[in-house]
């Protein structure tokens, strides 16, 4: 009796997401049913936001047939459970788990209830000047209208992440692509230099180092840190900047819900280090594994 789980929680890194042993798996539903989740909305939309958006479960064939509840559950961060109340719970489950094998399963759970109770303004922060203009550097780039109907699509919402939104590179990733794989070396820590050579590796330049009119369009992005957990690209559009939270919408919007005209001093939420600014061109090597 397995049960997957995972969580919805980064914008470019794949969401952390275990195959439970039996023992596990068994305290976990039980805590979920205690608690009554499996009544009501199951299938809730998730947000498109940055951070925990939600939790994803599939009990499996036995357990479902078993307890007659349904296959999957879905809680979106947005319903009206006590998210905290629940990552608190797991918690103790999860720690336990740690002794079980179950690498991650701890720090992520840790990670959610950080996210939860300590979610503050992103903006400005990680040594940037609150009444910063955009350096956009030397270089000629191209700004495509803010168009993200085409991203919101079912076919390509669920894979198409922060890294290919940067690039305008809408596909049918097997998964969310990550800076380096398209280039044989992907980046080994969250941070933004780390990220950001990953990303040059793929082609990405500094904006002090221009492409040549063959690489149109060229795009002007933004590269932010959720320190030790994720990174988070912004794109520059003509009257705005535009972005994908992980599977979710693509949007213009910030974690405070004013339209962003600057990546560096918008709300984002857990993303409080401001890297800097990049160019991508057509060619960019975007891929996933």
């Amino acid at each position: 009796m397995t049960m997957n789980i995972s969580l919805d929680l980064y914008s470019g890194r794949p969401n952390p997401d275990w195959q439970l042993p039996a023992v596990v798996s068994m305290q976990v539903f039980s805590l979920l049913n205690d608690l009554g989740l499996f009544k009501g909305n199951l299938h809730q939309p998730f947000p498109g936001r940055l951070g925990y958006r939600g939790l994803r479960v599939n009990v499996g064939p036995a357990l479902s047939i078993k307890y007659r509840v349904p296959l999957t559950l879905s809680l979106s961060v947005t319903g009206s459970f006590n998210h905290s109340k629940l990552m608190k719970e797991l918690s103790a489950l999860a720690w336990a788990a740690d002794f079980l094998g179950i690498k991650g399963f701890f720090d992520a759970i840790q990670s959610v209830i950080k996210s939860l109770t300590g979610r503050g303004s992103g903006a400005a922060s990680g040594g940037a000047p609150k009444a910063a203009k955009p350096t956009m550097g030397p270089c000629e780039f191209e700004m495509l209208p803010f168009d993200p109907s085409p991203w919101n699509q079912p076919a390509f919402q669920p894979t198409n992440n922060c890294y290919a939104y940067a690039a305008n590179l809408r596909k049918s990733y097997s998964s969310k692509p990550q800076p380096g794989i398209g280039s044989g070396s992907r980046f080994s820590a969250i941070t933004g230099a780390d990220v950001g050579a990953a990303a040059k590796r793929d082609g990405a330049h500094e904006v002090t180092d221009c492409f040549p009119d063959s690489e149109k369009p060229r795009c002007l992005v933004a590269l932010v840190i959720w320190p030790g957990e994720d990174y988070h690209w912004y794109r520059k559009h003509p009257d705005c900047w535009g972005h994908k939270p992980g599977g979710t919408v693509a949007r213009n919007t910030d974690e405070s819900g004013a339209v962003i005209t600057n990546p560096q001093t918008c709300d984002r939420g857990d993303y409080t280090e401001f890297t800097g600014y990049m160019l991508l061109p057509k060619g960019l090597k975007v891929a996933a594994s």
